[in-house]
C-alpha cells in the first residue's frame, strides 16, 4: 500500500513540476506563446506594459537555422491550437486574434531571421 502512494506521489509531483521545467519554451513576456526551436530571444529588445484593459507586451526573436516559411508555417499551425484566429498572413507580417488580444508577428531581417512578436488589446 506504501509502495502504491509513492508512486502515487511521485507521479503528480512530476507533473507539477514539467511546466516549471520547460519554461524555456515560451517566449518572454508572453504567458502561452512557444519559442520555437533553433530561434533565440533577441536580449534588451523586449518589454511588458498592464493597462486597465490589457498589456502590451513584445519580444524579438532570430534565427539562423531557420527560414520564413518554417517559422510562419511553425506559429500559424502552433497559434491555431492554442485559440489564437489567424487574421493576416503575408510574407512580412502575421496577426492574430483571441478574445480581446491581438498578436502580431513581423518579420523585420531575413538574415538573419528576425521577428518581432507584439501583443496588446484590440
Amino acid at each position: 500500500m506504501m509502495k502504491k502512494f509513492f508512486i502515487l506521489f511521485y507521479s503528480f509531483t512530476l507533473l507539477l513540476c514539467a511546466p516549471a521545467a520547460r519554461a524555456d519554451d515560451w517566449l518572454p513576456n508572453f504567458e502561452d506563446i512557444p519559442k520555437m526551436d533553433l530561434t533565440y530571444v533577441v536580449e534588451d529588445d523586449g518589454f511588458v506594459y498592464s493597462q486597465p484593459d490589457g498589456k502590451i507586451a513584445q519580444t524579438t526573436v532570430a534565427s539562423d537555422a531557420v527560414t520564413r516559411r518554417q517559422f510562419q508555417r511553425f506559429y500559424r499551425d502552433a497559434l491555431d491550437e492554442l485559440g489564437w484566429k489567424k487574421i493576416k498572413d503575408d510574407s512580412d507580417r502575421q496577426i492574430f486574434r483571441r478574445g480581446n488580444e491581438e498578436l502580431k508577428i513581423e518579420i523585420v531581417k531575413t538574415d538573419p531571421l528576425t521577428a518581432k512578436f507584439t501583443v496588446a488589446p484590440k
